[in-house]
């Protein structure tokens, strides 16, 4: 550990901000090459980590340590055999990349399109078969077997509890069997009258995304566990969680957008979470009334096979919904029709308690999906990204220490709001790439030192509606002035700051006169140019 913190700035690391991140690295510095090129062995490298939790450990009592100590070993991320080499069943469940993302929920989004105005379309067909079915009746006429919508209204009267096979339409109506096994086939008059288990893989993937649901929780999902919010604006979601005593729970606006994608659906057509739902109970309401097992039927997701097959159920498998065919069956086609890259529910549960983590922490995403500890968050959901991001940060922050360091603190990142405005060399600025500036006198790949020079970057951004940073454009106008007055020699002045100088005035010219007269009562100073 001596050595690891030697890479710190001198008395920059205190306990109390020791987190992942610190953790983050650590693991990195062991897992570095040694002699001869070799990193450690796992179990040497687990010696040196529980050398340092024992150490921790040992001061859990001592009245001044004892807190510190406690959040350190159980709050800060301190990791616990992070090295799944040596225990395969503790290997991080592998996420999906961002544009993969992107490219799985726009699938998504466009088959839920396809399929309700595939549903819109039946129903009409139907509605109007039906009428001409009665009229047939009413004249005392034979039906018109003829029609493809005649006989699926004729089947769709005849079973309304039990999917139609072949030889119960020869026993119903010998001519119904022969027009429907020689003219129309049982597959297209079955993906009239019910919906495939393809059908719901669209449906089970945004509401996945959604809830980030363990896998056979969210196959399991009954009518039930949808309870409208008080107010009856928003949905939520109860549900068990397998092998735990843990409930689940999801609440969603129901007029949310179902996903957030490059590239929207066709123009008009709703994707509000409620919407969803809405259409995905218009898909099974037919199927939900011919399950098998009647108790099948509060289940949310039911289907039955339309090329085959005898009976209409939900998922189920003795080892989880999960592992059932018919759903292995259904996502590798979704998957194979979209050339998508292969993914699993669990990886979608994994790709979000990732976002949420990034975006909220551990303990977040521990509630988020229904952990008991938050040390099962960390083992099991804590991807090689956000381990990466950690190590990212930690080198970050240590070219900030040497830049603030080496301009003898004129750059100073403490008080900075973001990660753009902590990079930028001029306080105010953001800066869009800090480690290839252009401006004379600056190494490539080595952050940016040129203090007051950001007015005249190409890769500098301006925010002209936030008071404070207007504050700070104003502070340097008054530095660059004072540089002016002897600070700088005449010539330095003119063939650099006086543009400089003139390139700030236009920046101060684009802020709104309101946000000047509020940036105007900060009191805000900024180190001298020069």
């Amino acid at each position: 550990m001596a050595k690891y913190l030697n890479f710190f700035p001198p008395c920059s690391v205190k306990l109390e901000a020791i987190d992942e991140g610190f953790w983050t690295g650590f693991l990195r510095f062991l897992d570095a090459q040694r002699r001869r090129g070799q990193p450690l062995a796992p179990n040497t490298r687990a010696k040196l980590l529980g050398a340092v939790g024992c150490c921790i450990n040992a001061l859990e009592r001592h009245e001044v340590w004892g807190d510190t100590a406690e959040r350190l070993i159980f709050s800060s991320g301190y990791p616990r055999n992070p090295w799944p080499g040596r225990d395969k069943t503790n290997t991080p469940t592998e996420i999906i990349l961002p544009h993969n993302v992107d490219r799985i929920l726009t699938a998504c989004i466009a088959d839920v399109t396809a399929i309700k105005a595939r549903l819109d379309s039946n129903d009409v067909l139907l509605a109007s078969c039906q009428e001409h079915l009665e009229e047939a009746r009413a004249l005392s006429e034979e039906p018109n077997y003829e029609s493809f919508g005649v006989c699926a209204a004729l089947i769709r009267e005849a079973f309304p509890d039990q999917l139609a096979l072949l030889t119960s339409l020869d026993q119903l109506d010998p001519k119904l069997g022969h027009a429907v096994r020689s003219n129309h086939g049982i597959a297209s008059i079955r993906q009239v009258l019910y919906n495939s288990f393809e059908d719901l893989v669209p449906f089970i993937v945004l509401i996945g995304f959604k809830t980030i649901f363990n896998p056979d929780t969210l196959l399991s999902l009954e009518l039930g566990a949808l309870q409208p919010s008080f107010e009856k604006d928003s949905i939520i979601l109860h549900a068990g969680k397998p092998r735990s005593t843990r409930m689940q729970t999801s609440t969603h606006d129901l007029a949310e957008g179902v996903a957030t994608v490059t590239v929207p659906a066709e123009p008009g057509v709703p994707l509000g979470f409620g919407d969803l739902l809405e259409t995905l109970a218009r898909l099974t309401e037919r199927t939900r009334g011919i399950v098998a097992n009647k108790a099948d039927a509060d289940r949310l997701f039911v289907g039955a096979r339309i090329d085959g097959g005898s009976v209409a159920k939900a998922f189920g498998h003795r080892s989880g919904p999960s592992t059932d065919q018919s759903w292995k069956t259904a996502l590798g086609k979704f998957i194979s029709r979209h050339d998508l890259h292969p993914f699993t529910l669990k990886s979608i549960r994994a790709t979000g308690a990732d976002q949420t983590r990034r975006e909220f922490g551990v303990f977040a995403q521990q509630v988020r999906q229904g952990h008991k500890s938050p040390q099962t968050t960390r083992t099991f959901y804590t991807s090689d990204w956000v381990r990466k991001q950690g190590q990212d940060q930690i080198g970050e922050t240590l070219d900030l220490y040497v830049r603030a360091s080496e301009t003898l603190g004129k750059i100073d990142p403490r008080g900075m709001g973001g990660k753009g405005q902590q990079a930028a060399a001029t306080p105010g600025f953001l800066c869009l790439d800090p480690y290839d500036s252009p401006r004379l006198g600056q190494m490539k790949n080595r952050l940016c030192g040129a203090y007051g020079e950001c007015p005249s970057c190409p890769l500098a951004a301006v925010e002209p509606y936030n008071d404070q940073a207007a504050a700070r454009y104003l502070a340097l106008r008054d530095a660059l002035h004072a540089g002016q007055q002897g600070l700088v020699s005449p010539v330095q002045w003119q063939e650099k700051w006086a543009l400089i100088l003139r390139d700030l005035e236009q920046v101060l010219a684009e802020i709104p006169q309101d946000v000047l007269e509020v940036a105007k009562q900060y009191r805000i100073s900024v180190p001298a140019i020069g």
